[in-house]
């Protein structure tokens, strides 16, 4: 059985798994910081499908942590080509990186640096792996350990609308793509991790019938 780092993510997945948005996504593919690894041979522009592996996924939620720190995208690709020039393939899946008063750091050869300054050397540590990785592995297990056909309210997720259990798709955006006429081909189109038992739940709701809901 292949194990989640041998694994193939669709961008739709890989949205819900990063937490980032399609713009964000489409944007560092387009400028080169973060492409993902397979593609169709041949195919280009923004309609290509593009599958992420899992470092591609490690990468990724790295780059959107520091974003979300404050960190430049010209300071994270000015570090991330400093690494590659010291032959790291994915240097953002790869190292540890931390913020301190404004300030990127990272952990390389056992040495802690400036992201700014990546050539001096701060001071020696040992640096732990980055629970990104164990985090993701948790999440990747979640997805697909899911109960397709059930309906869940979560606090905390998209203000505690119902969604399709393990996942952040709304019920209420799937009905409305039912009643323009959508088929559940073009749906799952859309939305890739849905089954069939998901959209009988869907339209059961909007009977008026209950639904399967999570346990808990």
């Amino acid at each position: 059985m292949s194990t989640v780092v041998e694994r193939a993510f669709t961008a739709d997945r890989v949205l819900r798994l990063t937490g980032l948005s399609k713009r964000q996504l489409q944007y560092w593919e387009e400028t080169g910081l973060i492409r993902a690894s397979y593609s169709r041979p041949g195919a280009r522009g923004r309609g290509r499908p593009r599958l992420y592996d899992f470092r591609d996924l490690v990468e990724l939620r790295t780059v959107g942590e520091l974003r979300r720190d404050g960190i430049s995208l010209q300071l994270i690709r000015k570090v991330r080509d400093y690494l590659r020039g010291l032959d790291y393939e994915k240097p953002l899946a790869e190292l540890s990186f931390d913020v301190l008063d404004g300030e990127l750091y990272f952990a390389e050869a056992g040495t802690v640096r400036q992201g700014r300054r990546p050539e001096q050397t701060i001071l020696h540590v040992t640096v732990p792996l980055p629970l990104i990785v164990a985090q993701l592995r948790e999440q990747v297990a979640a997805l697909d350990d899911r109960t397709p056909g059930v309906i869940e309210s979560r606090r905390g997720t998209l203000g505690g609308k119902a969604v399709i259990a393990g996942t952040r798709i709304p019920v209420a955006t799937v009905w409305r793509l039912v009643q323009s006429g959508m088929g559940s081909d073009e749906i799952r189109e859309l939305y890739p991790d849905l089954t069939d038992e998901d959209l009988r739940a869907v339209a059961e709701r909007a009977a008026g019938r209950e639904p399967k809901r999570a346990a808990g």
